[in-house]
């Protein structure tokens, strides 16, 4: 019987333009799809995708500023959260999705480096947008932070692939949990969901270690700076 990466390994290394799909792509053919590689076959891979999926930065980035708005409790706070959410979250996603479709890039996780370059760009456009607009729009202040410190992680990221793969699921989970830490005083999330979101990026074999622990670092300390500049009560 065949094994998962018997499954999943191309029986040739490939050349060319290929060559550097399978590479950064952790062993994975560089084939566009919205999913990407094939699904995985064993518990722990089938696993380690659905916490990867629920952990992908749209969906963690718009919990928070969900739960940003839940802390605030104020009808206003609900619409900044919706605005932030259309111009930061939604626009880059739909972007992405419009790039995969064309076949530009090989899925919506964008696990090839040298694909991330114009997604990231879009992303911090967008993001700054949005916190441009909170900012002059007199949003909370609570809520135009959150979009500042993401949108400076973003821009961190961005840097750093320009000669580095970074997890970007990490270090989205790990902001958005430093910030729930900060609002809500518990740091339960942290503890468990940083380290959830690495490993399965490590298992489905689309980070390395050290990639997911720098994600985790770059998050956890722009949140914290964030978080210090957060208004008291």
């Amino acid at each position: 019987m065949l094994t998962e990466r018997e499954v999943t390994t191309p029986s040739s290394t490939p050349t060319g333009v290929e060559a550097v799909g399978y590479r950064e792509g952790q062993g994975f053919p560089a084939s566009p799809g919205l999913v990407g590689p094939e699904a995985p076959r064993s518990w722990d891979g089938r696993l380690a995708l659905a916490i990867s999926n629920v952990g992908s930065p749209p969906v963690v980035a718009s919990l928070v500023v969900a739960l940003t708005a839940l802390k605030l409790a104020t009808p206003g706070a609900w619409v900044w959260g919706g605005v932030y959410a259309l111009l930061g979250v939604l626009l880059p996603f739909l972007y992405v999705v419009w790039l995969v479709k064309r076949g530009d890039v090989t899925d919506i996780d964008v696990r090839l480096r040298k694909q991330r370059a114009q997604p990231l760009l879009v992303t911090i456009v967008c993001n700054g947008l949005a916190w441009l607009v909170l900012t002059f729009g007199a949003a909370p202040p609570t809520m135009t932070i959150v979009a500042g410190a993401t949108l400076l992680q973003v821009m961190a990221v961005f840097a750093v692939t320009l000669r580095w793969k970074i997890s970007m699921h990490v270090a989205t989970a790990a902001g958005a949990t430093t910030m729930v830490w900060a609002l809500f005083g518990t740091p339960l999330p942290f503890v468990f969901t940083v380290p959830l979101v690495a490993w399965s990026r490590v298992r489905l074999r689309r980070h390395s270690l050290s990639q997911t622990v720098a994600g985790a670092l770059l998050g956890f300390f722009v949140f914290l700076a964030a978080a210090a500049l957060l208004p008291s009560g």
